[in-house]
């Protein structure tokens, strides 16, 4: 278990430098066009391109960072309703279904990535390899499969973080109690 906190940490890390260093990066060229637009009547070609891949870049380690946290999107009304052991086999069978989910995006990429390194296509307005770009979907991607594996074991260990999405804690502590 040692080992799967050291990979946790570690990927936590990353997460937290590329949320926030990108989230700063897209501040600062959106702001940085606004202003050159606006007050000088100018901007560079390359900067609207840089920003949506920034902003896109750190929603999609946040992403990831959801999953850690257990904030990430499901469908959890019938986990809620049910005892903790139904609603326990339903979270795994939903981690397993994602993981598999995410994995398989992370293929296709992978899969595209090469497609793109092969014909050698660049980006028109930054010039930058289009490999390069599309590599952040298997690169994200991988990470969600490591958060769910390491979700599933917490979930199989019976120490995962329960998270209430908004119900109040009696209900919680109710649903608990009939189980």
């Amino acid at each position: 278990m040692v080992f799967v906190r050291k990979i946790d940490q570690f990927l936590a890390a990353v997460e937290y430098v590329c949320i926030g260093g990108l989230t700063l990066l897209a501040l600062a060229l959106g702001t940085m066009q606004v202003v050159l637009r606006y007050a000088f009547n100018t901007g560079f070609d390359w900067s609207a391109e840089a920003f949506t891949l920034a902003t896109i870049t750190a929603m999609l380690f946040a992403g990831s960072r959801a999953v850690r946290e257990d904030k990430h999107v499901r469908v959890e009304l019938a986990a809620l309703l049910t005892s903790h052991k139904v609603g326990r086999v339903l979270k795994l069978l939903g981690h397993l279904v994602t993981l598999l989910l995410c994995a398989y995006f992370a293929y296709c990429g992978a899969l595209y990535v090469q497609f793109t390194k092969m014909i050698g296509s660049v980006s028109p307005d930054s010039g930058i390899p289009d490999y390069v770009i599309y590599s952040l979907v298997p690169l994200t991607m991988g990470m969600f499969v490591i958060r769910y594996v390491i979700r599933i074991i917490l979930v199989l260990r019976d120490e995962d973080v329960e998270s209430v999405h908004g119900l109040s804690d009696e209900i919680e502590k109710a649903r608990r109690t009939a189980s």
